[in-house]
C-alpha cells in the first residue's frame, strides 16, 4: 500500500513538472521572482519564460477567436522580450559574462519567430498584419542578440586540415606502362 502511494506521488510530481504552465511558470510567481532577482543572466532567463508564457496565452486567445485579447497579450510578449534584452544590455561590457543567457535568448527568439510565423498563417488576414509587426520587431531584437554573440570582425576558429609532412618532398606519379 505504501509502495503504491509512493509510486502515485512520484508520477504526480512528474506530470506536474511536465505540464505546460506548471507551478513554476505561473505568471504571478514569475513576476515576483523577476522582481527579486539580482543576477542579470538569471533575470533575463526568467523574463524569457514569462515571454514564452505570454506567447502561449496569445495563441490560446487567437484560437478562441479573441483577437483583441490576442493583440494585447502579444504586446505584453513583445515587452517581455525587450525587457529581457534590455536586462542583458544593462550589464554593459560584462555582457560576455552572461553568454548562457544570451544563448538562451537567441534560441528562444528563434523558436518564437517560427511560432509567430505559424500564428500569422493561422489567424484571419486582417489580424495577421499585427502578428507580422510583432514578428518583425521580435526578429529585430533577435538580430541585435546575434550581433552581441558574434560581434563584427568575429571569425570562428576552424580546425586546419593537417598538411603533409615536408620531409617526404613532392609526390611524383610513376609513368603508366603501355
Amino acid at each position: 500500500m505504501v509502495a503504491a502511494a509512493a509510486c502515485l506521488f512520484i508520477l504526480g510530481q512528474l506530470f506536474a513538472h511536465a505540464a505546460p504552465g506548471g507551478a513554476d511558470d505561473k505568471e504571478q510567481n514569475l513576476i515576483a521572482r523577476i522582481a527579486h532577482e539580482t543576477n542579470p543572466g538569471k533575470k533575463a532567463k526568467l523574463q524569457l519564460r514569462l515571454a514564452k508564457l505570454k506567447l502561449a496565452e496569445a495563441d490560446h486567445a487567437y484560437r478562441s477567436r479573441n483577437f483583441e485579447g490576442g493583440k494585447a497579450i502579444l504586446k505584453q510578449y513583445l515587452d517581455e522580450v525587450r525587457n529581457s534584452w534590455a536586462t542583458l544590455q544593462g550589464t554593459g561590457s560584462a555582457i560576455r559574462k552572461h553568454l548562457g543567457a544570451l544563448k538562451a535568448l537567441e534560441i528562444s527568439l528563434r523558436e518564437n519567430d517560427r511560432f509567430l510565423e505559424d500564428l500569422r498563417h493561422r489567424v484571419p488576414y486582417p489580424e495577421s498584419d499585427f502578428v507580422k509587426e510583432v514578428e518583425k520587431e521580435s526578429s529585430e531584437v533577435h538580430s541585435q542578440v546575434l550581433d552581441a554573440i558574434f560581434p563584427e570582425g568575429y571569425t570562428p576558429k576552424r580546425k586546419r586540415k593537417p598538411s603533409p609532412p615536408e620531409s617526404l618532398g613532392p609526390v611524383i606519379a610513376a609513368p603508366a606502362k603501355s
